[in-house]
């Protein structure tokens, strides 16, 4: 519901702050006092265009704020929240809009600036306003389909549908990605082949590259391997060598020790370093025995491949190992050409499967859409009649799609004959928008339990009515506020005197500036507005006003 409204600057309102209440909101006041202006107001927080004109004189910027309050928010209004990375903190909405004579629009949800197009899908789940407003979902065509669809058994089976209808169009993107996907390959074919030559030509292998860059070392570094153990082996054995020369020492620590036993730790040393010796002459003796001279042909092939490898590298600007998996991703395109037909086959079964079952569904959603819109059309026909259509009826029309769509087999609209003898026409082509708000009136009366907008306002739902007509449409639209909040701006005090609460709209001059007010009345005021509404002033007047208020508390 919206619980309060503040209107800054707009037109011949200066400054206005409203709190509402639950149930349904009259609006009265003479002609030209401003009720259109607090109504397009309201438009403003729905996302209506908003025209530099309507900024008050001699003021630089209009702005337009609204307090909703939820005790439950649906789920179609928390996804659009979620888009937006907005939460309702304590179940409220907060919505600011600004308007400059630069003409630059500033909105904000919750303090966060949010697009005027995020404002507009958010105000199609708050409110549906009704009269010479562009706020009308009843007037667009396209969204004659969701009042079908909220009549009672069919939410489901769309459900069903629409499930279905994801995995279709999965399918057909399926089919359609890996069609661009083989053309892409197709194009490329015979450069695909080219590459895939090139690099299987070499047979390469993980960590071949550093394998064969170790063994190129060593081969040419063989002579001075060589040169080198062969030093060692020598220093090791010939002449007076270490070996020889650690024995003497081991022989003289033994004398040593018989004398003084602090030597004896010194023995153990001793014969450790001999042991050394002994593993390092059989090392030399072992590595000889395997070492030869490099041969020039192995270290001209090593060369040559590495050469190979690092020619590719650089052609393709990547590592051995990204070579390698470049290959075996080119292998992998090259077999999807080879299979191309044959996986274009499977999606296509897969598409026609999709296809089959999801029309299969959209049969059994428009079984179930032709079920209820009997009855729909049925009872609007009669809410019709007692609305001020005499003689008028409804009918909704099902049109198939030549494809599946995402609500369905369908294209709904709704037409209307508002009279007797008339034909059939689209709802947009024959109706006023006096016409609209009492259609719209007969729809949410029958939908009340269904539909998900709170609050509904009508503007100019008394046009041409009065006198019984007049009486039932204050019936309909109390007995609506049981599960919306409603407001309505009434010439009529048949509908005055029934709201729950009741607001005059005036004119006043304040320093020499013509300002429009809005005020709540009490119930002693009502009787005296509901008695000007009536015609005069009068006792008689004020009596009937008074026996009017009365019958609004045993309704």
């Amino acid at each position: 519901m919206i619980r309060e409204l503040r209107i800054k600057n707009i037109a011949l309102i200066k400054e206005l702050s409203l709190q509402f209440e639950e149930g349904f909101s009259v609006f009265t006041g003479e002609t030209g006092a401003g009720k259109s202006i607090l109504i397009g107001s309201i438009g403003l927080l729905l996302g209506e265009r908003a025209s530099t004109e309507i900024i008050r004189s001699g003021s630089t910027e209009a702005e337009v704020s609204g307090v909703f309050e939820f005790s439950a928010i649906s789920p179609s209004t928390e996804s659009v929240l979620d888009e937006m990375g907005i939460s309702a903190e304590d179940m409220q909405i907060i919505i600011r809009r600004t308007i400059s004579q630069n003409g630059r629009n500033r909105v904000f949800i919750n303090q966060n600036p949010v697009p005027l197009s995020s404002l507009k899908r958010l105000g199609n789940h708050l409110i549906d306003l009704h009269g010479q407003h562009e706020h009308q979902s009843l007037m667009s065509e396209p969204q004659h389909i969701a009042f079908v669809d909220k009549l009672p058994g069919v939410g489901q089976i769309k459900q069903d549908y629409q499930h279905c209808y994801t995995l279709f169009v999965s399918a057909k993107e399926e089919l359609q990605s890996a069609k661009e996907n083989a053309k892409k390959l197709l194009e490329k074919k015979e450069l695909l082949e080219f590459q895939f030559s090139e690099l299987s030509k070499l047979k390469l292998q993980p960590g071949e590259e550093s394998e064969l860059e170790n063994e190129l070392s060593l081969l040419t570094s063989s002579a001075e391997r060589i040169s080198c153990v062969s030093e060692i082996g020598d220093l090791l054995n010939s002449g007076d060598s270490a070996l020889k020369r650690l024995s003497q020492i081991r022989k003289k620590l033994d004398t040593l020790c018989k004398f003084d036993s602090a030597a004896q730790p010194w023995i153990s040393d001793i014969e450790n370093m001999i042991s050394v010796c002994g593993d390092l002459e059989m090392f030399c003796d072992s590595y000889l025995s395997k070492t030869s001279q490099a041969n020039p042909a192995r270290i001209e092939f090593i060369n040559s491949r590495l050469a190979k490898i690092q020619k590719l590298k650089k052609k393709y600007f990547c590592s051995l190992e990204e070579l390698i998996e470049k290959r075996d991703n080119i292998a992998n395109d090259l077999s999807q050409i080879e299979n191309i037909s044959f996986e274009e086959e499977r999606l296509q079964e897969k598409l026609k499967q999709a296809e089959a079952v999801c029309k299969s569904a959209g049969e059994k959603l428009r079984h179930k859409r032709l079920e209820k819109v009997a009855g729909f059309d049925n009872g609007i026909t009669s809410k019709m009649e007692k609305l001020g259509f005499t003689g008028g009826e409804w009918k909704t029309e099902l049109q198939p799609l030549e494809k599946p769509g995402p609500d369905g087999l369908d294209y709904i609209r709704f037409t209307v004959k508002t009279n007797a003898g008339e034909e059939f026409l689209p709802l947009c082509k024959c109706a006023s928008g006096g016409e609209i708000s009492r259609l719209m009136l007969a729809i949410k009366s029958i939908l009340s339990e269904q539909d998900e907008i709170p609050v509904l306002i009508f503007d100019e739902i008394d046009t041409g009515i009065g006198g019984v007509v007049a009486v039932e449409v204050a019936n309909a639209l109390y007995a609506l506020s049981k599960t919306h909040q409603i407001f309505c701006i009434s010439h009529l005090h048949q509908i005055a005197s029934i709201a729950d609460n009741h607001y005059v709209v005036n004119k006043t001059l304040h320093e020499q500036r013509t300002h429009t007010v809005v005020r709540k009345l009490s119930d002693k005021e009502k009787v005296a507005e509901i008695s000007r509404m009536l015609g005069d002033d009068s006792e008689i007047s004020k009596q009937h006003a008074l026996e009017l208020l009365k019958k609004k508390s045993k309704v």
